[in-house]
């Protein structure tokens, strides 16, 4: 596809280099102040409720979970990626008790829209304006499982009867912070 799919906002760039743009938020815990830093449309789900519900599916998966001590510093960057209507069908979400995660995705799902797995999608949107206007406009933010398949149904349904292509997703993921002192950064 010929949409743009890096991730946006956030202030902290984990590495300098290109790759497509990655902007995080960074943050140590969940009771920093870093979210009183936030813009107002920052639309960030909490850190610890991202965690945990990777945890959960990392779980019933029978992975490793990385004790609370051990693990590293995080951050969480946002996504809006266009997904066609075409392609709907090529994403499964998860219950994982704090958040809805994606759980699984097509590839060709992750070829068009950059999305990955334990993505969690915090608002739904379709029949843009271009000015930030939209004809449907769902947030998914911490909901349940029920509610973000509601949202996602809803979006794709006005899509299909508005004439439009596509619906647009806007994700979180959780990112591992590298510290400074080792080479490289955790993107390459």
């Amino acid at each position: 596809g010929g949409t743009s799919n890096a991730f946006t906002t956030m202030p902290f760039s984990s590495c300098n280099h290109a790759h497509k743009s990655t902007s995080t938020r960074m943050s140590s815990s969940p009771s920093d102040d870093a979210a009183a830093a936030e813009p107002p449309n920052a639309n960030l789900v909490s850190q610890a409720a991202f965690v945990a519900a990777i945890d959960v599916i990392k779980g019933d998966m029978g992975m490793e979970i990385i004790p609370e001590d051990q693990q590293p510093m995080y951050a969480i960057g946002k996504l809006v990626a266009q997904l066609p209507l075409e392609l709907v069908s090529g994403i499964r979400f998860a219950d994982c008790e704090t958040l809805t995660l994606i759980s699984q995705l097509k590839q060709s799902v992750v070829d068009e829209t950059g999305m990955q797995s334990l993505d969690t999608i915090v608002a739904i949107r379709a029949g843009g304006d271009g000015s930030g206007g939209y004809g449907y406009e769902g947030d998914t933010r911490g909901v349940s499982i029920g509610d973000t398949a509601q949202a996602y149904t809803d979006a794709i349904n006005y899509a299909m009867e508005n004439g439009e292509k596509g619906v647009e997703l806007e994700v979180n993921r959780l990112v591992p912070l590298v510290p400074k002192e080792e080479k490289g950064c955790s993107c390459c």
